[in-house]
């Protein structure tokens, strides 16, 4: 028996095969139309619409961990906070490991537990849990680790709250990307370190005489340059379910020019065509992440004049040149708080719980756990079937095979 890892980039995750459980960081956008401002910063990028355009929502990852905000009252944050440690939250079961913490100075409460879609609760990984609610705006971090990394997992959380501002406008203004990690309705004031995983997607509308599009910007800090075609790979993978079509949809691709390609995808409701336009990361700095921007129509079945005008419009623009947005970098500010570097707990989790049909016992089963097919570790799973836990790469390959003994 053997089960491995698909290098899927959905968010800013890993995806498992079979009964594999990966517990990464990634988030579904969330429903909130508002209007932009005329430039904006989002991750450590400053950024200027060339069209008015709405945001719809976005799901960003700091430090291998999910950053969430919410323009809400102080009523909805204390349920949310109530929500966040009970037993039973929606299709969630959790247990706490130690009683919630408010933290001082009035910077939020600390939840750590584990969390599962249904008991058993695995015993070597804990979820941990920071909200904080200012001006208005909710934000919570939230990133799984394994048991013993608990410690420094928590104290990453109370720096990354305590360095995060709000606000009221869907993005800071571009003249703060110096200043930190932007996310909608705020940023983290925490300057990169070697190790410190950042990545963003945002998503968003903008009209074309009187027809809607879409549009996904992605960017990913990646920590080496040979991972560029990789990236440009995995973001493919997550595009058709986005545009309309399923994750059975097959891509066409024709080349543009060098940084830009028209993708026609096959939808159930007949063909559209997407740009993807990219720019890959030039050097193993935050400022300069791996750049993808699509753009498609948003009815599921646009007519030949509404596809010829998107057209004319993207030929409108310099060869070359990205549609919709212009984008530059910014060094961090050495006004930036700058953290203790970080090590092995920037990472994603790799877990495991093996499972056989029937009432066959899953538990005392030999395994071989593999990473880039080298193996990693050799044990017998738990009680309930967990394998140990490990922290993963973004770019690795992991594996487990359970022998017949």
């Amino acid at each position: 028996m053997h089960l491995s890892v698909n290098r899927l980039a959905l968010l800013f995750t890993l995806v498992l095969l079979a009964t594999v459980i990966l517990q990464g960081c990634s988030t579904s956008p969330r429903r909130q139309t508002v209007a932009a401002q005329p430039d904006y910063c989002i991750g450590r990028l400053a950024l200027t619409a060339r069209e008015p355009v709405q945001f719809l929502g976005g799901a960003y990852q700091f430090y291998w961990g999910d950053i969430d905000t919410w323009r809400e009252d102080e009523a909805s944050y204390r349920q949310r906070v109530l929500a966040a440690q009970a037993p039973v939250d929606g299709a969630r079961v959790r247990e706490l490991v130690k009683p919630v913490e408010k933290l001082p100075q009035d910077q939020g409460v600390l939840i750590v537990a584990r969390e599962e879609d249904q008991a058993p609760f695995d015993p070597n990984v804990v979820q941990v849990t920071g909200l904080i609610h200012r001006d208005g705006t909710t934000v919570r971090f939230r990133k799984r680790a394994v048991s013993r990394l608990q410690a420094v997992t928590e104290l990453r959380a109370r720096e990354i709250l305590a360095a995060s501002t709000t606000s009221t406008t869907p993005f800071p203004p571009a003249r703060q990307a110096q200043d930190g990690f932007c996310v909608m309705h705020g940023m983290v004031k925490l300057a990169p370190l070697p190790g410190w995983h950042e990545t963003t997607r945002t998503e968003g509308k903008f009209m074309l005489q009187g027809t809607a599009y879409r549009f996904s910007l992605r960017t990913r800090y990646l920590r080496s340059l040979s991972f560029n075609e990789l990236e440009a790979h995995n973001q493919r993978l997550v595009l058709p379910e986005l545009a309309g079509g399923t994750t059975e949809s097959m891509l066409e691709e024709q080349a543009l020019h060098a940084n830009a390609s028209l993708l026609t995808l096959q939808t159930p409701s007949g063909s559209k065509r997407i740009v993807e336009w990219r720019l890959p990361a030039s050097s193993a700095s935050h400022a300069t992440p791996a750049i993808f921007l699509y753009l498609w129509p948003q009815s599921d079945a646009p007519t030949a004049q509404e596809d010829a005008a998107f057209m004319d419009w993207l030929n409108s623009h310099e060869q070359q040149s990205m549609p919709l947005l212009t984008i530059a970098s910014a060094r961090p500010s050495s006004t930036q708080a700058r953290p203790a570097a970080v090590a092995e707990e920037s990472k994603v989790v790799y877990r495991m719980q093996l499972s056989y049909p029937g009432k066959q016992d899953a538990g005392n089963r030999h395994y071989l756990i593999l990473r880039d097919n080298q193996q990693v570790d050799e044990g017998r799973s738990d009680a309930q079937g967990f394998t140990r836990a490990h922290n993963a790469d973004y770019d690795e390959t992991w594996g487990t095979t359970v022998l017949n003994k």
